[in-house]
């Protein structure tokens, strides 16, 4: 079935370059054989000595180029070249016709007509036989590289070409089910597109719109300012608008942009409309909830001052019944004891007079304390800055830390729920001073400023992250919290200032405007 030549030791035959050579004369097929084997050692040599042959070697093994021989018994190079190149898998095989008929013009023009990419005539030089080849193969490495780039071109526009075509129809889909529709309407405000799904959002056609509605008329908005609104230049435009279809109330929000021609005349606008509705719902009915939350706040801070109210009158009458009942019962008692202070009692009896005279002493100094801790009745006889002076003198004898009272520019008159509720918040400051600080002075300032009580604490304690306590992270801001509720209710304000190992100052501002 033909001969060939192949190199001796071949790993990887199928990826190796072929010359195939079909030629019947066995001198003329050596000759080519020493010629490739010396000038391509890199390339198989495949014989065929009929072009039968030739024909099924060139389908099977695809060669670079084919040497073809023109008068062959059975089927002439002309013919083969012809079922060569109408062959789709053969076309694109270089074909060089060899032949001593070369010298004709008009075999010439045979052979080219016949599909052969060149024509060399018998007796050839090996150096022209050397041209022809090289020239066959860079045309055959220039049109396989083409061809492959044409392949992978045609491959990517059909992958790119198949996800157009499944986005597009996702986009269809999801437009027929989304509550959107885009539009465009001309420079007079009628409509020249909008999406058919706007039938199932607004119960209308498209083609009751299309150049028969304007965007004012469909969405019942005032003419001349919606057309001033599409047409203004300014880009991009937001807005949303009310519509009421059927007993139905609808909301959408729509955005769109201007279109100009050449010369810059406003051509149309072009747009996308949301249904909102359901937000929009949402929105009025959280409007509808935080007003009534504002109410119950409100409500809640006046009952806040109503309990604070009442509950510094029951401390107070609480504190006069000790004082007038409880205080006076036991003064009583330690008067009347007193007068037996000079009788003659043996030993025993007069130490456990003595001992009823300390208890007695003693409940007298922790009620006292307990009236004061209640409802001091300094604050009631000499006003809130005796009341603050005294209890810082009180502090300090207690726990062993200095305090300093320093009075600004001051003229207060205030009522007397009021001072207790200055007394109160300085006390709580107090306590957490103790509690939490570790100081060891304490300046109290208090001033007047613009219809402002300005009352600041300072401390030289530990300090603390101001951070960490609004975040809620300091898990001892209760004291804290409760001033502030307090504050809240009589439309005051409270800052901290504080610092890790320096102090902590707070401050507390409460208007004071018509008492």
């Amino acid at each position: 079935s033909g001969w060939h030549r192949i190199p001796l030791k071949i790993n990887n035959y199928n990826e190796m370059k072929k010359i195939l050579a079909i030629e019947d004369n066995e001198i003329n097929m050596e000759l080519l054989f020493h010629i490739i084997g010396k000038y391509y050692p890199n390339f198989i040599f495949l014989r065929a000595e009929n072009g039968t042959i030739g024909i099924e070697l060139a389908r099977n093994e695809k060669p670079e180029i084919i040497l073809l021989d023109i008068l062959m018994p059975g089927l002439n190079g002309y013919e083969v070249c012809e079922i060569l190149k109408k062959d789709n898998e053969t076309s694109n095989i270089p074909v060089l016709m060899i032949s001593a008929l070369g010298e004709n013009p008009d075999e010439r023009t045979k052979g080219l007509n016949a599909g052969a990419d060149a024509f060399i005539s018998k007796p050839y030089t090996v150096s022209e036989l050397q041209a022809q080849i090289n020239v066959a193969l860079r045309i055959k490495s220039v049109e396989d590289l083409l061809r492959k780039r044409n392949e992978s071109l045609e491959l990517s526009i059909k992958t790119e070409t198949n996800k157009y075509l499944h986005e597009e129809e996702r986009i269809l889909q999801i437009s027929e089910h989304a509550r959107q529709f885009y539009w465009e309407v001309d420079n007079e405000g009628k409509f020249i597109y909008i999406s058919p799904v706007i039938e199932s959002i607004l119960k209308i056609k498209p083609l009751d719109v299309l150049g028969k509605i304007s965007f004012s008329e469909l969405f019942q908005t005032d003419k001349n300012n919606i057309q001033i609104q599409l047409s203004d230049k300014s880009g991009i435009k937001e807005a949303e608008i009310e519509l009421k279809v059927g007993n139905t109330k609808l909301w959408f929000a729509f955005t769109s942009f201007p279109l100009f021609d050449k010369q810059e005349n406003y051509a149309g606008t072009r747009g996308i409309c949301f249904d909102v509705t359901k937000r929009k719902k949402a929105e009025i009915a959280l409007l509808k909830n935080m007003k009534q939350i504002r109410q119950y706040q409100k409500q809640l801070k006046k009952l806040n001052i109503d309990i604070t109210q009442v509950e510094e009158r029951e401390r107070r009458r609480i504190a006069e019944n000790l004082h007038d009942s409880l205080g006076q019962t036991l003064s009583l008692a330690y008067l009347k004891l007193s007068a037996l202070d000079n009788e003659q009692f043996q030993t025993d009896t007069r130490k456990k007079i003595e001992d009823i005279f300390n208890l007695l002493n003693k409940a007298i100094n922790e009620s006292r304390v307990l009236t004061n801790d209640l409802s001091p009745p300094i604050l009631y006889e000499l006003g809130l800055l005796s009341t603050l002076k005294w209890r810082l003198e009180q502090f300090e004898q207690l726990h062993n830390i200095r305090t300093q009272l320093v009075e600004g520019n001051i003229n207060l008159n205030l009522k007397n729920e009021v001072a207790i509720f200055i007394y109160r918040i300085v006390n709580e400051l107090l306590q957490n001073i103790l509690k939490h600080a570790r100081a060891t002075d304490i300046i109290l300032e208090i001033s007047q400023k613009n219809n402002k009580c300005i009352i600041s604490v300072k401390d030289n304690g530990v300090g603390f992250n101001v951070e960490n306590q609004r975040s809620g992270k300091n898990s001892d801001g209760f004291g804290l919290l409760s001033i502030k509720e307090r504050l809240g209710s009589f439309k005051g304000n409270f800052f901290i200032k504080s610092e890790l190992g320096i102090g902590t100052t707070a401050i507390v501002e409460i208007p004071i405007t018509n008492n």
